[in-house]
């Protein structure tokens, strides 16, 4: 059987990520049974409807509740990049793991 790093683990079995997300940092709180997956935007810019925009800023860190690994909650942490695209507006970048809005990970809402 084929040996896989943690972070692997979680970005190919465990979270619905796309190529432009990477699991940058794991951190417990086993105090509170808690663990943090930190997630980074890999890129420098957007695709939106065939056109390429650059990042403008990121938003502040956001948190989503995910399905609980063993015994410890489970939370992704991410700063979700924004966009101004070719109206003017700014925009937000949609993440994978979750709904516009929501604060619970799609396979989280599944499970319930």
């Amino acid at each position: 059987m084929e040996s896989l790093e943690s972070t692997k683990i979680l970005e190919q079995v465990l979270l619905p990520l796309n190529s432009a997300w990477e699991v940058s940092t794991i951190s417990t709180d086993s105090s509170n049974g808690i663990i943090y997956v930190y997630l980074d935007y890999k890129f420098d810019t957007v695709f939106d409807n065939g056109v390429s925009y650059s990042i403008y800023d990121h938003r502040k860190a956001r948190k989503w509740r995910h399905l609980d690994l063993w015994q410890y909650k489970t939370y992704l942490v991410a700063r979700v990049p924004r966009y101004k695209d070719s109206s003017g507006f700014y925009k937000t970048v949609r993440v994978p793991w979750a709904e516009e809005y929501e604060r619970l990970t799609v396979l989280l809402e599944k499970k319930l």
